[in-house]
């Protein structure tokens, strides 16, 4: 499903919905009805929804875009970004299993007097542990941070972004605070599309079946109507100290 499923462009969704209006006028009408000025991407010249980001190895804009992920050949963006997660997420399990199981034959296959009893040649044990152990801790550790992405409602592209702007923030002496992000819960149910307010139950969080996300990945809902929110900053001299 990651690799077959459209991340989403911005004339039409990944879902291949005949009811959104694939022309250009319809973008701008929609884009429209919820911002002033819609952005317009200088590399495609199209309209730019929020939080979409042209990719250079697709030459489009893809919704809600996350990054090029080579080895799916796909865009991770808006709708297939859960079945990327899961993807990782069922990986990273079955190399903890395979591990857990293996690492016994995998210590005796070191042990060149001890009387191999399996079928499978020692080499190929070896290697196939190593294997899971070296994925598993690198996919592993991806995985955790799209979650933490998923949680703080924020794209790859948008995590560098805001790293940006918490520094200017600061340095303003005010705080940045991300519009997009209604809580850790609330971000999680959202991006999954399930529980209340959403359209299927939370069980179906970790199923392995085809479920699309929450909205059109072009207009998102926002927690507040500023970026930044000033803060007193306490200034302390050596007359107050």
């Amino acid at each position: 499903m990651s690799i077959t499923t459209k991340p989403g462009g911005i004339l039409i969704g990944g879902t291949g919905d005949q009811n959104e209006d694939p022309t250009l006028h319809g973008l701008f009408l929609e884009l429209e009805e919820y911002q002033e000025f819609p952005k317009t991407c200088k590399k495609c010249h199209l309209p730019k929804p929020e939080r979409a980001h042209h990719c250079s190895v697709c030459k489009r804009c893809v919704l809600r875009f996350d990054h090029h992920c080579p080895w799916i050949a796909n865009c991770v963006g808006h709708y297939n970004h859960r079945y990327f997660l899961l993807f990782m997420t069922y990986l990273t399990i079955a190399c903890a299993y395979f591990a857990t199981l293996g690492w016994q034959p995998f210590l005796q296959s070191l042990e060149f007097d001890y009387e191999w009893e399996w079928w499978m040649p020692r080499p190929y044990v070896a290697l196939t542990f190593l294997l899971a152990v070296s994925i598993g801790v690198a996919l592993g550790g991806m995985c955790l941070w799209h979650y933490y992405l998923v949680v703080s409602a924020q794209t790859t592209v948008e995590f560098y972004n805001n790293r940006y702007a918490k520094s200017e923030a600061r340095r303003r002496g005010e705080v940045f605070v991300n519009p997009y992000s209604l809580g850790a819960v609330n971000n999680l149910k959202q991006f999954f599309n399930v529980g209340r307010n959403y359209k299927y139950p939370i069980y179906t969080i970790f199923l392995p079946i085809p479920i699309p996300p929450s909205g059109n990945g072009k207009v998102w809902e926002k927690n507040v109507t500023q970026r930044y929110s000033t803060v007193q900053v306490d200034e302390y001299s050596e007359d107050e100290e």
